[in-house]
């Protein structure tokens, strides 16, 4: 048994319509299920809800999970403003929603579109577009990513945290 690092986040409302979040810091037995450690969460926010006068919104919980064998440093040259933006259809919905990889590999940037025939962007898409088993792919409004449509290059620009690292004259 391992113990993860974690933490819930609860948003409260106060009678003034102001909300606050809330950070609590936890362990996670790595072998209890997510349904176990559901049980765990709603028995805090209930204990939480008997001493706040405000209203809880909404609760997260946050995971540290350990990261398997990646890069030890950036790539000279990566960029996070780079981007690879994966555009999916969505059930029930005529709207794309798009999935960003930052500091997108410029390896695979040919004739300033992304190679979609690369194995490495093919096993990308080939794992977004898995239904079902352990993880379904959803967008931020809950719906199921159908199929992938397109792709693009896009430059996000981060220019307060480039600011803080750069130090070009």
């Amino acid at each position: 048994m391992a113990s993860l690092k974690s933490h819930i986040s609860v948003k409260i409302l106060d009678d003034l319509g102001v909300t606050a979040s809330a950070p609590y810091y936890i362990t996670v037995d790595d072998t209890q299920t997510v349904a176990s450690i559901n049980v765990l969460i709603q028995d805090i926010i209930t204990d939480l809800d008997a001493i706040t006068d405000g209203q809880i919104l909404s609760v997260s919980l946050d995971v540290d999970v350990p990261l398997p064998t990646v890069k030890t440093a950036p790539v000279t040259g990566a960029e996070v403003e780079r981007g690879g933006l994966f555009n999916w259809s969505q059930a029930n919905v005529k709207y794309k929603f798009g999935i960003l990889v930052p500091a997108f590999k410029k390896s695979l940037i040919v004739d300033g579109k992304i190679n979609l025939s690369d194995a490495a962007v093919i096993a990308w898409n080939d794992l977004m577009s898995t239904i079902g088993g352990h993880v379904d792919w959803i967008s931020t409004g809950g719906n199921l990513l159908s199929a992938f449509t397109d792709a693009l290059l896009v430059f996000r620009k981060h220019r307060k945290a480039e600011s803080r690292r750069s130090y070009e004259v």
